[in-house]
C-alpha cells in the first residue's frame, strides 16, 4: 500500500508492521521516523546498514525473530536499503513477524526496483515516497525555524538557503 509523506500519522503497527522509505528528501524521511519512534513509545531500537546485514545476514534474522524478555516491542530500522536485500526482506515478510516493527529506509528507487515493487503490490506493507520539497514548503520550515529561535533573518537570507538545500530539509 502507497501512502503519502502527511499520512504518516496513519499508519497502524498492529496492521502493518514493515515500512518502506524512499526517496531523496533525506530531512523529511528523519523527521517521519522520529515521528514513528517518539508515537509509538517503544524503547528498544536497532539500527542497521545495508553493508551490516549483507556482512551478518543470521545475526540481523535472530535479531528480528528472536524474542526479548525484558521489552515486549523493538524496532529494527535498516539504512542504505537498495534491491540487494530484497532476498532478506522477502524472507521475513514470508515468515511473518511478531512485536518487531521494521523500517526499511532507502534512497530512490526506481520504478522497476524489486523492493519498491514488492511493498507497492502487496496491500500488508506500507511504501511512502519523499519526494524534494518545494520552494514554498522549504521557505515555511525555515521561517517557522527562526521565529522559534528568534533570530532576526531576511527573506533574501532565507532565500539563499532554500536555494542551497536542493529540496531537502
Amino acid at each position: 500500500m502507497i501512502l503519502k509523506s502527511y499520512e504518516i500519522k496513519k499508519i497502524n503497527f498492529k496492521k502493518s508492521s514493515v515500512l518502506l522509505f524512499y526517496g531523496e528528501n533525506e530531512g523529511s524521511k528523519r523527521e517521519a521516523i522520529e515521528l514513528i519512534i517518539n508515537t509509538s513509545k517503544i524503547k528498544n531500537i536497532i539500527k542497521y546498514d545495508e553493508s551490516q546485514i549483507l556482512e551478518n545476514n543470521s545475526n540481523f534474522l535472530d535479531e528480528i525473530f528472536s524474542g526479548s524478555l525484558f521489552e515486549n516491542e523493538k524496532i529494527i530500522l535498516v539504512n542504505k536499503a537498495s534491491d540487494k536485500l530484497f532476498k532478506e526482506i522477502s524472507d521475513v515478510i514470508d515468515k511473518g513477524i511478531k512485536d518487531v516493527n521494521l523500517i526499511i529506509n532507502s534512497k530512490s528507487l526506481e520504478k522497476k526496483s524489486k523492493l519498491r515493487n514488492l511493498f507497492e503490490k502487496n496491500k500488508d506493507l506500507i511504501c511512502v515516497p519523499f519526494y524534494a520539497d518545494g520552494n514554498e514548503t522549504l521557505s515555511k520550515i525555515a521561517l517557522n525555524f527562526f521565529i522559534k529561535n528568534k533570530i532576526r533573518i531576511s527573506q533574501s537570507s532565507i532565500n539563499l538557503i532554500i536555494s542551497r538545500s536542493n529540496g531537502d530539509r
